[in-house]
């Protein structure tokens, strides 16, 4: 309890508010004690007073003897008056209220204690009723906080400045309220990002899928020679595949957006990474002649997922083969820091204006000017993702005409 105590500052004020009050209590109660006592002292004093006057009347040569008696603690004198009282009826059932002598000291005595009583009666009231007053203040603060939150009012007032227990409860309230206030911002932003999700998948299927209906409507309806209806159908494969391509981005960017999808990194071969993501679009880069260079590095193991690492490498190779005309090489070469593996892929496309490089790697942004060229504008901003769960980045720098280098950073630790 002392413990308590201690740590509590609102149990420590209250407790010095008692204390207080019953020393001021106890002082007053004392100075009253004292003053009844000093009345009944001068009282007795002046019994004793008329005593030695009538005694020393009667016998004036025996004062000094009359004086020692009354203020002789001798017993043997306390006797013989004891008997000589009873005699005339001034025995031990001789009650205080009858003495005339002390008759009004004991009423005037009980009227004090009366007052002190109700005076004292009413401080302790006042410090209980102040104390819960002061804590039913506080409470009710808490509770109108509570109210605003439940309310969806995530503007608190910082009103509790003090230590203690509800210095804690109101911060704690406070971390309450910023933390639903964000994960409501969040579902609100994620509302909005799905129904950005929603318009962006119906607007990339809607041209395949309408590619699709038509030239299958003209081979179902036309009589048409064989060499139309296999370049109708080669259009039908290309939109099929371009559908297949799309689809299989977007369940990967869902899977990793709604977190099915679990960046696990472990330390493994960066150049065995690498090698894999070169290898995998190799067949693409033959077709229009392309060589991909990596410039010979030390291997070293850094704490990375292999396998969407790997993904994440082979679109910007994959981009920097779409993008490039036939018989133009792509160059991949390494740097190191002390924190980041940073992996440098240039190719030797048509570049991209400056005006474009933040908006490349937003979900499904195509350039007007790469509009004929197949793709899904998902792969830039997979790899964006990949590399920031992992505590990466991407950046690109790039001259219209000149190629594109897109720089990879990997944690090294």
């Amino acid at each position: 309890m002392i413990n308590i105590i201690k740590k509590e500052p609102l149990f420590k004020k209250q407790v010095f508010f008692i204390l207080i009050s019953t020393i001021i209590m106890f002082g007053i109660f004392t100075s009253f004690q004292y003053k009844n006592l000093t009345n009944i002292y001068l009282q007795q004093n002046e019994i004793n007073k008329r005593l030695v006057g009538a005694l020393v009347t009667i016998h004036p040569e025996s004062e000094v003897d009359i004086v020692k008696a009354i203020y002789s603690p001798e017993k043997s004198y306390s006797k013989l008056g004891e008997k000589t009282l009873d005699k005339f009826g001034y025995n031990k059932s001789y009650s205080m209220n009858e003495n005339v002598n002390f008759e009004k000291y004991l009423n005037y005595f009980l009227v004090n204690n009366l007052i002190v009583f109700v005076v004292l009666l009413f401080l302790v009231m006042f410090i209980v009723l102040n104390s819960i007053k002061y804590i039913f203040n506080k409470l009710l603060k808490v509770n109108r906080d509570i109210e605003k939150i439940i309310n969806d009012d995530y503007s608190l007032e910082e009103d509790f400045k003090e230590e203690g227990i509800f210095c804690r409860i109101y911060s704690d309230l406070n971390k309450l309220s910023r933390s639903l206030n964000l994960k409501v911002n969040n579902l609100d932003k994620e509302k909005e990002e799905i129904k950005e999700l929603v318009t962006d998948i119906s607007h990339q299927l809607k041209t395949p899928l309408a590619s699709l209906k038509l030239y299958n409507t003209l081979l179902l309806e036309e009589d048409m020679d064989e060499e139309d209806r296999i370049e109708f159908l080669q259009t039908n494969e290309m939109s099929i595949n371009k559908l297949h391509n799309l689809i299989d981005s977007l369940v990967n960017i869902s899977r990793l957006e709604t977190s099915m999808i679990s960046i696990k990194k472990e330390n493994k071969s960066i150049k065995n990474t690498l090698n894999k993501a070169i290898n995998s679009v190799k067949v693409k880069a033959s077709q229009k002649h392309i060589n991909i260079n990596l410039v010979d590095f030390e291997d070293e193991y850094i704490p990375h997922d292999s396998k969407w690492t790997e993904e994440c490498i082979f679109n910007i190779l994959e981009n920097g083969v779409k993008y490039s005309d036939e018989n133009k090489d792509i160059n991949v070469s390494i740097e190191k820091t002390i924190n980041f593996f940073k992996i440098n892929i240039k190719d030797n496309g048509i570049g991209i204006h400056k005006n474009e490089f933040n908006n490349i790697f937003k979900r499904f942004y195509r350039s007007e000017e790469v509009a004929q060229v197949e793709g899904s504008g998902v792969g830039l901003y997979l790899s964006r993702k990949i590399l920031e769960r992992q505590g990466g980045n991407i950046i690109v720098s790039s001259k219209k005409g000149q190629g594109s280098k897109f720089s990879l950073f990997l944690t090294r630790v």
